[in-house]
């Protein structure tokens, strides 16, 4: 019986053209196919910085840049301190960012367990913003009415004493006598500008909201990048606007303390910096001494 799982090749014929034999493994995958790029791209890593501890930071404390101090991003963070939040714009992106899973720590990592609280996440985000802008709403409506009604009782007071003070009466003597010359009414003060109601407007509700400084208030009010009114008519919001400096210092204090853990010194330092708050030294001094009253 012959054995056909061992024929030898014929003789004579070159090895180059006789026929080779079929790999039975499989081609390696090649570097632009989507198997090689599997190949290379590696598991995404998971940061050790918490998404649940970076969305609360994002969402109550994003105006501080607490979030993204505690993601090591220092630099950014100190630029979004300053500028208050980008004036609101950055907290807003921010918190935008975490809540989509497109933040990342330092590294460029992920952050741990946002797949199991992302949900819960958006809603709790929903709601708080819902209640702060039905809050701002309400402050915004019951505000302008309060600053304009103060803006405008000096020019009701002068055009009331205008309206009571007697006028003087011109009398014809006999023809013999002089006719006595009268002194003409003192001009009455002019009307507020209207640009001037609103700065004042403004002021009162930067320092009801927002606990700030009257240096703080007049840079907010003619800063570019804020309300950019005159430096006159910021001036006139300043000095007319009903403030207690020293209770709006130990608001500012009383929050350094409990948001972000600060030590009296280090408050002082914040309270009474050019590129912080701008109270006065004195005002400082009151809040350190009553911080816990």
């Amino acid at each position: 019986m012959t054995d056909t799982n061992h024929i030898s090749a014929p003789t004579g014929i070159p090895a180059t053209q006789q026929e080779q034999p079929i790999p039975l493994t499989p081609p390696a995958p090649q570097p632009g196919s989507p198997a090689g790029s599997a190949a290379r791209s590696g598991p995404m890593l998971v940061s050790n910085k918490s998404f649940v501890v970076t969305w609360l930071f994002a969402l109550l404390l994003g105006i501080f840049a607490v979030d993204r101090f505690y993601l090591g991003k220092v630099g950014t963070g100190l630029l979004k301190l300053f500028t208050f939040g980008g004036l609101g714009v950055w907290v807003l992106v921010d918190l935008i960012l975490v809540l989509t899973g497109a933040q990342r720590d330092k590294q460029g990592r992920t952050l741990a367990g946002y797949d199991q609280n992302k949900k819960i996440a958006w809603i709790v985000s929903a709601v708080v913003i819902a209640l702060s802008m039905l809050i701002s709403g309400v402050n915004a409506a019951a505000n302008p009415t309060d600053a304009t009604s103060a803006a405008v009782a000096p020019v009701a007071a002068a055009d009331s004493a205008e309206m009571t003070e007697p006028k003087a009466v011109e009398t014809t003597a006999p023809e013999a006598a002089p006719v006595e010359e009268t002194k003409a009414p003192e001009p009455v003060a002019p009307a507020v500008p209207a640009e001037y109601s609103s700065a004042l407007v403004k002021a009162t509700s930067y320092s009801k909201n927002m606990n700030m400084s009257k240096s703080g208030l007049y840079g907010q009010l003619t800063s570019e990048y804020g309300e950019r009114f005159s430096p006159e008519a910021a001036q006139y919001g300043v000095d007319n606007v009903q403030a207690d400096w020293n209770a709006n210092a130990l608001a500012k204090a009383k929050s350094y303390q409990e948001n972000m853990a600060m030590s009296p010194e280090s408050i002082r330092e914040q309270l009474t910096s050019e590129y912080g708050e701008q109270f006065t030294a004195e005002e400082a001094d009151f809040a350190i001494q009553h911080l816990n009253d």
